[in-house]
């Protein structure tokens, strides 16, 4: 008895020491509605095989009011080749559409996204997102930068080639 509870207590311990591997985090069943649009939803069901980039967003975000640029010129530059969206946290579209009008941002812009923020694990904004062909998230980005569109174009060119 006592080598048998010995052992279970090396396996326990061994087992703890190892690390875990993280869980990929995919885009499953997201319908969310679109901005601008009257009873439209956007379905990622409608971009199998074409990779997605979420970039989470709050329309009271300072820092989110600055990525906006970014997210236009990449919807612009890689409009055909990947599906780019401004997944807002706001519950309304009401604020969404006056906050990317004051910040010149044309992209594609969903609202109420925070089931959708919370099961990927988002923790602050802006955060952004890139999926592949498969929809299993492959790069992310927390938090404002400069050089987001530079980083991600990088990491869009490697996934389409």
């Amino acid at each position: 008895m006592k080598k048998l509870l010995i052992s279970i207590c090396v396996v326990l311990f061994a087992a703890a020491c190892f690390p875990k591997f993280p869980e990929v985090l995919t885009l499953n069943s997201v319908r969310l509605p679109i901005v601008g649009e009257e009873e439209v939803v956007w379905d990622v069901e409608d971009y199998q095989g074409k990779p997605v980039l979420v970039v989470f967003m709050g329309s009271w975000c300072p820092w989110c009011k600055k990525t906006m640029p970014a997210v236009t010129a990449l919807k612009q530059k890689y409009d055909d080749k990947v599906e780019i969206i401004g997944a807002f946290m706001d519950p309304t579209p009401d604020p969404v559409k006056d906050a990317m009008e004051a910040n010149g941002f044309t992209g594609k812009a969903v609202y109420d996204a925070g089931d959708l923020a919370e099961g990927l694990g988002v923790s602050g904004l802006p955060h952004t997102f890139l999926f592949n062909k498969k929809h299993q998230a492959i790069k992310t980005w927390e938090g404002y930068r400069q050089d987001m569109e530079k980083l991600v174009s990088a990491e869009i060119d490697k996934l389409i080639k």
